[in-house]
């Protein structure tokens, strides 16, 4: 009962996260973005590997987010996830790392991506095909 409770409060963190994710990227100015994602650190930095209670916790943000990307009306794409991913760690003290990248498309158009990791363990926008985006930026 008592996990149900917390993944519940978890789930309703996160939507409200993304309602307020979403309101800033559609009306407000990009420097706030650019403050939410964090420092930008070199491409290749890597975190070290989180202890069991901090993958416990990454496990049941990435739930959350997961099912708030499923079941909100609006449109939650790998940016608003991300951002929310890092909002949501930031406030547990658990380090991550948000990835931004690019892949150009056979139709010769460009499709970006963003995902977030806390050492190899990713937590948002994992995709079988990260390995063909180009690292654009890395932020801690």
């Amino acid at each position: 009962m008592k996990t149900r409770f917390f993944s519940l409060l978890n789930f309703l963190e996160a939507v409200f996260i993304s309602v307020i994710v979403r309101v800033v990227l559609q009306f407000f100015d990009s420097s706030l973005r650019l403050r939410w994602m964090g420092r930008p650190v070199e491409l290749h930095y890597q975190l070290n590997e989180p202890s069991p209670t901090q993958l416990a916790v990454l496990r049941s943000v990435k739930l959350a987010i997961t099912r708030c990307h499923r079941y909100v009306p609006w449109n939650t794409e790998c940016y608003t996830q991300a951002l929310t991913a890092r909002i949501m760690l930031r406030r547990r003290a658990i380090p991550l790392l948000l990835f931004v990248g690019f892949k150009k498309e056979t139709s010769q158009s460009l499709q970006g991506h963003a995902w977030t990791a806390a050492g190899p363990y990713i937590v948002t926008g994992f995709r079988t095909d990260l390995a063909s985006y180009t690292l654009n930026g890395c932020f801690l």
